[in-house]
C-alpha cells in the first residue's frame, strides 16, 4: 500500500479535473513549487499510480457509432481460476474482436465462480446478441475451452458516475471538469 501525501493529493486533484494541465500551472493552482510537481507527478507515473485516458463518446448522445450498449455478465464454470482467465484476455489485446465493440470488461465474481464482464457496444441494439454470439464466445472458448456456465444481460443506457469523479451530465464541459467544480468534492483516495 502506498500512501499519497499532501502535495501528491493536490497534483491528482489538478489532473483529475484536467489531464491536459501543465505542470507550470498546478504549481501556480497548488503554491507547490514546479519543480517538486515535476517530480511528483513523474514518480506517481513511474510507480503506475496515474493513468492518463482519452473517451470519446460514441453512444447516441455523442458521434452515434453505437447507439447500444449492454452489460454481459458470463459466469465461468467452477475451476476456472482467476489467473488463467486473465492471461488468456491479456492475449487477446491485439485482437480486433475485443477492440472495437468492447468499451469495458472485468473480471470479477458471481456466486462463488470466477466471471467476466464486458460492456458490449454496437449501433443497432439486436446487433449485440449476434456479436456475443459470434464472436466473443468463440474467442472465449478458443482462449480457455468449454468454460461458460451462463451468461446474464443488463441493458446500460446513460452513464451517471465514471471513475468517482466524471459526472458527464453535471460536471463536464468541454472534456474537463468544469472549473467552479469544487475541489472538495474530488475524490483521490
Amino acid at each position: 500500500m502506498r500512501e499519497i501525501d499532501w502535495q501528491e493529493r493536490k497534483i491528482v486533484i489538478e489532473l483529475v479535473k484536467n489531464a491536459r494541465i501543465s505542470d507550470n500551472e498546478i504549481s501556480r493552482r497548488t503554491r507547490i513549487p514546479l519543480k517538486t510537481v515535476n517530480r511528483k507527478r513523474k514518480k506517481l507515473e513511474e510507480e503506475g499510480l496515474l493513468y492518463y485516458f482519452t473517451h470519446i463518446d460514441n453512444s447516441s448522445s455523442g458521434t452515434g457509432l453505437f447507439r447500444s450498449r449492454k452489460l454481459y455478465i458470463v459466469k465461468l464454470k467452477k475451476g476456472m481460476l482467476r489467473q488463467k482467465i486473465l492471461e488468456a484476455m491479456l492475449e487477446t489485446k491485439d485482437n480486433n474482436i475485443f477492440i472495437k465493440n468492447i468499451f469495458e470488461s472485468y473480471i470479477g465474481e458471481v456466486d462463488g465462480h470466477n466471471a467476466v464482464f464486458f460492456v458490449i457496444e454496437s449501433h443497432r441494439e439486436h446487433d449485440i446478441v449476434e456479436i456475443y454470439n459470434s464472436e466473443i464466445i468463440p474467442e472465449i472458448e478458443r482462449l480457455l475451452g468449454d468454460c461458460i456456465e451462463s451468461t446474464q444481460v443488463i441493458g446500460i443506457t446513460t452513464p451517471i458516475r465514471m471513475m468517482h469523479n466524471y459526472l458527464p451530465l453535471a460536471n463536464m464541459e468541454k472534456g474537463t471538469i468544469k472549473e467552479e467544480f469544487s475541489n472538495d468534492k474530488i475524490f483521490v483516495g
